[in-house]
């Protein structure tokens, strides 16, 4: 079978005021893959996230996006890949100007018509509002999902979740996810996700790295890695979850 090979990491290292962050990282990620990064608090799993999309570069070493260097060609990079973000971003105004904004990247869907935003909307769950609706009455969860509609505006290859269901109940937090899954068999899309919540995650990922004080200290399937007691290791039992905020 051959692998399609879309993100290389080669010794990626990041400082940042003298902190060093992440140290010699070196992988790849696979075109179609659900990975998740976890690891404790402060381990360095954003900071990871945000170099798949080159809002931050690495001190040293390099990344790969589709065999060119990540920096190459910045806004080809960021139409296709897209971020959501822990916080969704939603500006004030309406849905139907919050996907026009999103459209900037992509001036091929700057003149989208209506029943064409719906049918974004509708791939979200949200095809019961009106185009005309304040974004900014939706409710936690229903702004998460106008965000991840306005990613999907660019049609990017590869989704980046910063967690994505921190401040949700578990039931929005699952049906979240439940959409995140289904939007990646029938978009073909590559999903990298981190996450604190490991037992919620390996509902979903098929692939685990886990990140110590920026290191990588295990990356396989979640069923590998509790046979190697990889979680009780960096302080994250298998069997439970952590709420951090």
């Amino acid at each position: 079978m051959i692998v399609d090979q879309i993100f290389r990491f080669d010794d990626v290292s990041l400082q940042v005021n003298g902190k060093q962050l992440l140290n010699a990282l070196s992988f790849t990620v696979n075109k179609g893959e659900f990975l998740t990064v976890l690891g404790a608090s402060g381990a360095g799993k954003s900071s990871l996230l945000r170099m798949f999309n080159a809002l931050s570069s690495p001190s040293n070493g390099s990344i790969q996006f589709r065999g060119s260097p990540i920096e190459s060609d910045i806004q080809s990079l960021r139409q296709n890949v897209g971020i959501l973000f822990q916080n969704p971003v939603v500006f004030q105004g309406s849905i139907k100007e919050n996907l026009m904004i999103a459209g900037r990247w992509n001036n091929s869907i700057s003149h989208l018509l209506d029943h064409e935003l719906r049918s974004i909307l509708n791939q979200v769950g949200l095809e019961e509002f009106n185009l005309g609706k304040n974004a900014k009455d939706l409710s936690g969860g229903e702004q998460q999902r106008l965000a991840l509609a306005c990613t999907l505006l660019n049609h990017p290859q590869v989704l980046l979740l910063d967690e994505p269901t921190s401040n949700l109940d578990s039931k929005l937090a699952r049906a979240i996810m439940d959409l995140v899954d289904k939007l990646r068999r029938e978009l073909d899309l590559t999903i990298i996700v981190v996450s604190h919540d490991h037992l919620l995650m390996r509902e979903y990922a098929q692939r685990v790295i886990l990140l110590s004080n920026g290191e990588i200290v295990a990356d396989g399937p979640f069923k590998v890695l509790d046979e190697q007691g990889a979680f009780k290791k960096v302080g994250l039992s298998g069997r439970e979850v952590s709420h951090e905020t």
